[in-house]
């Protein structure tokens, strides 16, 4: 019995939280063309193994022919072992052969096989995703899975959020998914993906899951541990007594199950957002199910915040009044998005978040993004203008000054890819920020379409905008009025479901606006409530 406990400990403690590190390395989660490039490498590995697979069939097709060669002697002498060696031919040949024979039988025996493809397999080794990889993808679908309150068994069979994906996941997919739910709390979470795991160890080859490592004890342990922790104890004893490795271990097991009570090991920050985030995101990816239609919002052109928009209007959608926040259509072309894309890919690295009791950027679960900051020192100067092209268009789609950080931050969420809630505005006092004030708005362009999650959620405002190739999205962080923090822009981004989702982002800041609209420093009163002009 012992060692079935360790077994399930092993289980615990092989997918334990490693933290993020700051150093950028291959992001397998959410670069496509990593991923592209990871199918190829397990195409690589499937012929070499198939190859070597071949090489051990020759081997063993060579020792049959042998085995058959040497038994031919043997059936002759069958029942007339005395008559066949009084045959001098026959004893002379049989005595070579136990003297000549065994020698390079046994050679061959010992000959490698395949070894330059272990050594290739070892060396490929070495570019394929580690635990941390492994732990950030099934945080991915974790995350999927709640926001989108997704049912695990429907999600193993390719059912994501009433859209049916080719392919299904296998008994081992299941059980990590298990042990990440189970180490992290959600035990009634885990109790399902062990349910799945199990159905789906009956249905896939047994020899498989035995040279892998996934047993049905493997499952059934979880599952035990996962029912306790849920108060279904004789559920979990009975199961485990019916079990035929068990017998009447299992009560003892159970009993040693309920007495050590199961605590989270790991903290999913990346799934703790409120459940008005979470409903919102939901509206939204039913809609490109094609299970509703959105509400009819108001359309009109804006000819007014630069006198330039009076010969080309802009084409905008009021999605809220109070606070503002518009959606801005076909603002960037598809050659300028193009060229973003490109001069953005070299500069890609793991998107970080600002932490103000730290007062530094760090990679955080709370986003998950490879992200690149434009202009780079290294940007062309052809890519420059481009910039500065969109730079002065979004002067003219917010009538705001944009001098202070002229830099825009590119964002290229993968499979699960989001951030949680927040808000744009800091709230804090920096340097920086006593010299150009809190972000006062955001604008930010979507680059691609998607067609399967990744919407802008506002949960305050109960606003949602799902992602539009060209738009860009515009709203103040800082209330028209008083000029304090406007709580009601809290906004995040949705789990990506499906594809890629290619955003730019560019914060405009408070003091830069001196000399066009009025502005309160920092510090400001909740309760402030001079009358001053709406900026928009």
């Amino acid at each position: 019995m012992g060692a079935v406990i360790l077994c399930v400990v092993s289980i615990f403690l092989g997918l334990s939280w490693i933290a993020d590190s700051n150093m950028y390395r291959i992001n397998y989660v959410t670069s496509a063309e990593e991923k592209m490039d990871l199918i190829e490498k397990d195409r690589e590995l499937i012929i070499v193994l198939d190859s070597y697979a071949t090489e051990l069939k020759d081997k063993i097709i060579k020792l049959k022919r042998i085995v058959e060669a040497l038994k031919q002697p043997l059936e002759k002498a069958r029942n007339r072992e005395e008559e066949y060696l009084s045959n001098p031919i026959n004893r002379l040949s049989l005595m070579r052969q136990m003297h000549d024979d065994w020698e390079p039988v046994e050679k061959l025996l010992k000959q490698p096989v395949g070894q330059e493809k272990i050594a290739f397999i070892e060396k490929m080794r070495e570019d394929l995703p580690v635990e941390d990889d492994l732990i950030e993808a099934n945080q991915a679908l974790f995350r999927i899975v709640h926001t989108y309150d997704l049912e695990p068994k429907d999600v193993s069979t390719g059912l994501i959020d009433g859209v049916q994906y080719s392919g299904k996941m296998s008994a081992s997919d299941c059980l990590t998914m298990a042990a990440l739910s189970f180490n992290s709390g959600s035990y009634q979470i885990a109790s399902k993906w062990l349910s799945a795991a199990k159905d789906l160890l009956v249905e896939q080859p047994r020899k498989y899951h035995e040279v892998i490592g996934v047993t049905k004890a493997d499952v059934t342990l979880l599952l035990a541990r996962s029912l306790i922790a849920t108060g279904n104890v004789s559920i979990a004893r009975d199961m485990l007594m019916r079990d035929s490795m068990l017998g009447e271990a299992g009560n003892a097991l159970a009993l040693h199950f309920l007495r050590n009570t199961p605590k989270p090991s790991i903290s999913l920050e990346c799934c703790e957002s409120e459940e008005s985030f979470n409903h919102l995101c939901r509206s939204v990816s039913r809609r490109q199910a094609g299970d509703s239609k959105p509400s009819r919002l108001h359309c009109r052109y804006n000819t007014t915040t630069r006198p330039f928009l009076r010969l080309v209007p802009l084409r905008m959608e009021e999605l809220s009044l109070d606070p503002y926040v518009v959606l801005y259509h076909n603002v960037l072309s598809d050659p300028e998005i193009e060229k973003l894309k490109l001069m953005s890919e070299p500069f890609l690295e793991r998107a970080k978040v600002y932490r103000v009791e730290k007062g530094s950027d760090e990679v955080a679960p709370s986003r998950s993004a490879d992200g690149a900051w434009l202009p780079d020192p290294e940007t062309e100067p052809e890519d420059l203008e481009t910039l500065n092209r969109i730079g002065r268009r979004i002067g003219d789609i917010t009538g705001l000054s944009t001098c202070s950080g002229s830099q825009m931050q590119l964002l290229k969420y993968g499979f699960g890819g989001h951030f949680v809630p927040h808000y744009d505005y800091f709230d804090s006092k920096t340097s920086y920020l006593e010299a150009v004030g809190d972000r006062i708005a955001t604008v930010l362009f979507y680059l691609n379409n998607v067609d399967h999650g990744g919407a802008t959620a506002f949960p305050n405002i109960n606003l949602a905008v799902p992602t539009q190739k060209g738009s860009a999205l515009f709203w103040h962080n800082l209330d028209g009025k008083s000029y304090d923090y406007d709580t009601r822009t809290f906004h995040g981004a949705c789990p990506l479901i499906s594809g890629t989702k290619l955003v730019m982002t560019r914060w405009i800041y408070e003091l830069d606006q001196m000399f066009l609209i009025p502005t309160v420093l920092p510090p400001r009163s909740r309760n402030f409530s001079r009358s001053l002009p709406n900026p928009i």
